[in-house]
This record gives structure tokens, C-alpha cells and sequence, in this order.
């Protein structure tokens, strides 16, 4: 797995500095075709952006009967007993790549780059629920749905076409599902709120495998993909010394100095190439001051675009953390980030 997010990454990443196509989790991406779109003053671009998406995000209908497919679902999110444990979300921007729509913004931040292939198996299930149906329930029976604060909300757009939802970038409908009590048969009860009357049966299974999800598998194992058209310059801070690079279209530099494309790619690729290992555990930071291997820090080219900077510390013999714009969730592998050290000071 690690090997083949590696290969994708990188074949993306050489395709934008061409200013090509890029491709990722089987979602292509359209490159700028030109030079001029990309200098335009940052307050002219971000005005036709709020236009724009003024323009087309439409209010969302509360759907009584909510039936969706995958690829029409814009927006997840899960609550238990109270507490949102997911929060799944497209956010279209112009400075990102299509298939880095996709933000989780619970537990992690809009920084984290969604696997999109475990995304649609996920929605895949959550389509099965029926929801069309409702049941029947005898009087006196408790179905534990009046004042349950188990949640699931999904916006999504109102077709069972595929070619529809894919075209169309909002949710025009949107539905919560009230989580209720099991009803002795392997199923729990469940309502749409707001037409809490109607009252379904959902499969225990399905919803123990919503709920027992791991944050972690819905994430590509890449700390930040970038695209490189909204880099104005990266900085490199390791060993105490500073490197810079700057993309300009045709004219790479590296501390200033004037480089061959190819030159330049082999490094800004292979600051991309440290992958997520695992999660933090809870509590299990060191305590006190720590090591700061490395530091890279993207500055962009327009406001729309947030700045990132990574920090990697040592953590343990086998592991470094991974701050990412101070979010600290995830550890990678020592051995990768002293590679990539001495590639960076052989680079310069």
C-alpha cells in the first residue's frame, strides 16, 4: 500500500509541475493552461470564487425519505451519545486538486487528504439503509428514538444517477437519521428528524460498522499534497541551516540559483514522500522539549490558499511525530525522515 500511494503521489506531483493532467485515486485533475489565470491578483481570483460559489450552492431540501447514491454524497457526519466522531465533507477551492476535495474535519483538519476509494465503500454501505419503508410498531413499544442524541447526518444531491451527481459539485438535500434502541431482531430503530412519525429498522451490523470506523483508514498516508501551482517558494529548515526553492513556471531555483526541472522535482518530490505510520496514542507524548529534525514550510501564491508548514520531532528509536500546521496526530518513520534530511543536504 505505502508503495503504490508513493508512486501515485509522485506521478502527480511531476504531472502539475508540467502543468499537465494529475491523476490520483482514480479522479483526474485539470492543470491551468495558463500562465496568465495563474498571476492574476489574489483579491480578483477570490472575488470570482465567492461569486462563483454564491452562485452555485443551492439551500438544502430536508428530504422525508432520503435515497442517495455514492457518488452524490457530499457531506458525512456521525454523532454518538452526544459527541461528533466524524465529520466527513467536500469542499471545492480552486487551489485544490479535485480529488483533494474531500476534508475530515473531525477528528483531524482540512490539512488531512482523504482516501477516496475507503470514502465510497463507507457511503456504499450507507446507501443500503432503506429508508422508504417505514415500519410498523405495535403500541407501548419503546423504539428509543424520542430523545436519542446517536446521530447521522448526510447532504447529498437528490439523483440516482451517477453522471448527474457526479456533474453537480453541492448538496441540494440534506437528512439527520435518528439512531434509536434495538428491536430484539438484529436491527435498531431509526427516524429522519423532522418526520420522526415514520419510523425504519436498519441493520445492527451496518450500523456497529458505520460507528467502529477508524479515522485513520479514511486518510491517504500522505501528511500534505499540495499542488505545486499555488507554491510561491517552500522552506527547508534541518542540521541548523536554511534551503529555499521557488517554482516559477520554466525557472526553478534552489537557494536562489537557477536549477534544471528535473533537479528540482527529485527534492520537492522527496518531501513528500515520509508517510503517515500510525496515530498518536492518547497520552503517550513525551513530555519536555524535543528534538525538531526537520521543518518545511509551503508558502502559497494566493490567500485562498492556507499556508503549511510541517515540523517533524523525534519521538522515539523507531518513530518521529509530525506537526501539521500545529495539528500533531500522526507518527512516521525515523528511518524516512533521516533520508530525507541527507537528500535535502546533498540537494544543496
Amino acid at each position: 500500500m505505502r508503495k503504490i500511494l508513493r508512486k501515485l503521489l509522485l506521478l502527480g506531483i511531476v504531472s502539475s509541475l508540467t502543468a499537465g493532467v494529475l491523476s490520483g485515486c482514480g479522479q483526474e485533475t485539470k492543470a491551468k493552461t495558463s500562465s496568465q489565470e495563474k498571476t492574476e491578483k489574489t483579491e480578483t481570483k477570490k472575488g470570482k470564487s465567492e461569486v462563483r460559489s454564491a452562485e452555485e450552492k443551492p439551500g438544502m431540501t430536508v428530504s422525508e425519505h432520503p435515497q442517495f447514491i455514492s457518488d452524490g454524497v457530499r457531506r458525512l457526519v456521525l454523532v454518538q451519545e452526544g459527541t461528533e466522531i466524524f465529520n466527513l465533507s467536500k469542499e471545492p477551492a480552486d487551489y485544490k486538486m479535485d480529488f483533494d476535495y474531500w476534508e475530515i474535519l473531525n477528528p483531524y483538519d482540512e490539512i488531512a487528504t482523504v482516501n477516496t476509494e475507503t470514502m465510497y465503500t463507507l457511503f456504499d454501505m450507507l446507501k443500503e439503509m432503506d429508508l422508504t419503508s417505514p415500519v410498523a410498531v405495535e403500541d407501548g413499544v419503546d423504539t428509543g428514538i424520542a430523545g436519542t442524541s446517536t446521530k447521522i447526518t448526510i447532504d447529498f444531491v437528490n439523483t440516482q444517477d451517477a453522471d448527474t451527481a457526479k456533474q453537480t459539485k453541492y448538496a441540494d438535500s440534506t437528512a439527520t437519521l435518528l439512531i434509536g434502541g434495538a428491536d430484539g431482531e438484529g436491527n435498531r430503530y431509526a427516524a429522519v428528524e423532522g418526520y420522526e412519525d415514520a419510523v425504519y429498522r436498519v441493520p445492527s451490523a451496518l450500523l456497529d460498522a458505520v460507528y467502529g470506523l477508524n479515522p485513520f483508514d479514511y486518510i491517504l498516508k500522505v501528511p500534505a499534497l499540495i499542488n505545486i501551482e499555488t507554491v510561491e517558494s517552500v522552506e527547508i529548515r534541518t542540521g541548523g541551516k536554511t534551503y529555499t526553492m521557488e517554482p516559477d513556471q520554466d525557472r526553478y531555483k534552489m537557494n536562489g540559483k537557477k536549477v534544471e526541472k528535473e533537479e528540482f522535482t527529485d527534492v520537492y518530490q522527496a518531501l513528500l514522500t515520509v508517510m503517515l505510520d500510525s496515530e498518536i496514542e492518547e497520552g503517550s507524548q513525551p513530555e519536555g522539549d524535543r528534538e525538531e529534525k526537520l521543518r518545511v514550510v509551503y508558502h502559497r501564491n494566493t490567500e485562498d490558499a492556507p499556508q503549511v508548514e510541517m515540523v517533524y520531532y523525534s519521538y522515539d528509536d523507531t518513530y518521529d511525530s509530525i506537526s501539521i500546521n500545529g495539528s500533531e496526530h500522526f507518527l512516521v518513520r525515523s528511518a524516512d525522515v533521516d533520508a530525507l534530511t541527507e537528500q535535502i543536504k546533498k540537494a544543496f
